[in-house]
């Protein structure tokens, strides 16, 4: 079937001469009744229609491709299939005892899962160097676990979801480390994605075909996953999620950890120095000119987590020297942190006149990745292992969760069904006591969050409605 999308002159031509052809004295001049309130809105319909009939012929077509017929469609957008991206995570270096010298953490230090019968251990690899002065080691230990916590970013050995784990499933120290007695992850690991496979790759091509600009929420949503983000949600100004009384916040879920370092001047009498990149991820160290690592113990990272601007490159992230440091007037301090480098080139690309979205005023903001807590009765079936079959349920979990795009909600009985039906050939006879362990959500920073989105009771059990989670 052939479809020719007619133009709006020829359109108006062909209702002109119809309805002359009916009404001989009707007026159908520029200036006429007849051409305001009949022919101009028939052709400018009739033309969106057609374009819309043809939209959806191309879409139905992209719909049936396969593998490299994608890729070639792809071409016609400047589009190229993701090759896919480790996942990060923030390992926790521990020990009980007391250390008697400066902890010190290698570049490329590894740890790593425990493995499963059926599934290989994860490597985890830290991207920089992490020291932390004895005479502040007393700011590191943890009163809730008894022990000392040295913190350190780190990404996946491998590419892929596989490196997307829960937390505390990284326990095992490859390289030893002097004073470290174990290791683990208080926050799941992120970010891991595979080469994209076809279902998803289309799904940008679609997105680019019905966005036809970037003033449109999918128009806006393509734009920005074909940048390198995971995932993007635009949020209107009217809707609940909306932290500014003006303009479109675009909060996206990223991958990237930049390590860069940042030279400040030090005087008494400013108590405040701002990052110049941001939203910043974490500070790794900070060094006087004239006295060596300053502890941290003798200086506070405020992370802007309240404003309106939060996450973005306009969030108000500064490092306070306190007195205790005994920094000379006058000399300066360098802070090594880490920010998202891909939310400030994103920015930048927004705001370029090519690019400039007159309605919508954009701030790219940096999605918080949160973990909560399922816990569910699982009666097995005859003869079925008890630990292999609970992995299996929890991954089932976790397929499932990835398939869901930021914003979106998961229905009060998606978790059971997925427990009860399975995505594989598990042997669970009934599940019971589903239930939310926890309403408290810690994001990476240690900061506490309660959800806002709707708890639901049924019975005595309670679900919470999630978008976007990370099951562990």
């Amino acid at each position: 079937m052939t479809i020719t999308i007619k133009s709006y002159n020829t359109l108006v031509a062909e209702v002109t001469t119809f309805l002359k052809a009916y009404t001989k004295s009707l007026d159908t001049g520029a200036t006429s009744l007849a051409k305001d309130l009949l022919i101009t809105p028939y052709g400018v319909g009739a033309r969106l229609l057609q374009e819309q009939v043809a939209i959806a012929r191309q879409l139905f077509i992209l719909s049936r491709l396969r593998g490299d017929f994608v890729d070639r469609e792809a071409t016609n957008y400047t589009l190229e299939r993701s090759t896919g991206t480790y996942a990060s995570v923030r390992l926790t270096f521990w020990t009980e005892t007391r250390p008697t010298a400066t902890i010190t953490i290698p570049p490329g230090t590894q740890a790593r899962t425990a493995g499963t019968s059926f599934a290989s251990p994860i490597i985890f690899s830290t991207i920089s160097e992490s020291t932390y002065a004895l005479s502040a080691v007393d700011a590191y230990y943890s009163y809730d676990r008894a022990r000392y916590e040295f913190g350190v970013d780190a990404l996946a050995r491998v590419i892929g979801e596989t490196g997307n784990v829960g937390a505390g499933l990284v326990n095992q120290v490859i390289d030893t480390v002097s004073q470290i007695s174990g290791v683990t992850n208080l926050v799941a690991s992120s970010g891991g994605n595979g080469v994209e496979d076809d279902e998803d790759f289309k799904e940008r091509i679609r997105l680019k075909k019905i966005g036809v600009n970037i003033n449109t929420i999918n128009g806006l949503r393509a734009f920005v996953r074909e940048r390198g983000f995971i995932d993007a949600y635009p949020v209107r100004v009217e809707s609940a999620d909306s932290e500014r009384a003006t303009g479109v916040d675009v909060f996206v879920i990223d991958r990237d950890i930049t390590s860069i370092t940042e030279t400040f001047t030090y005087y008494a009498h400013i108590p405040r120095y701002y990052f110049s990149n941001l939203p910043i991820r974490g500070v790794t160290s900070v060094v006087s000119s004239t006295g060596g690592t300053v502890s941290s113990g003798n200086y506070d990272v405020n992370i802007d987590n309240t404003s309106p601007l939060r996450r973005s490159t306009l969030a108000q992230d500064y490092i306070e020297i306190r007195a205790a440091a005994s920094l000379p007037e006058g000399s300066t301090f360098t802070v090594t942190y880490t920010y998202s480098q891909t939310i400030v080139n994103f920015q930048s690309n927004l705001e370029l006149d090519t690019n400039d979205i007159l309605t919508a005023d954009p701030l790219v903001k940096r999605a918080y990745p949160l973990s909560f807590y399922i816990n569910a009765t699982l009666t097995l079936t005859a003869n079925a292992d008890g630990p292999t079959n609970r992995n299996r349920a929890r991954n089932a979990l976790i397929q499932f969760l990835d398939q869901y795009r930021l914003g979106e909600n998961i229905q009060k009985s998606d978790i059971i069904i997925v427990l009860q039906q399975g995505y594989g050939d598990f042997p669970i006879a009934e599940v019971d006591a589903v239930v939310i362990q926890s309403y408290y959500l810690q994001d990476e920073f240690g900061v506490n969050y309660t959800p806002i989105d709707e708890v639901i009771t049924v019975g005595t059990k309670q679900y919470v409605v999630f978008g976007g989670s990370t099951i562990t």
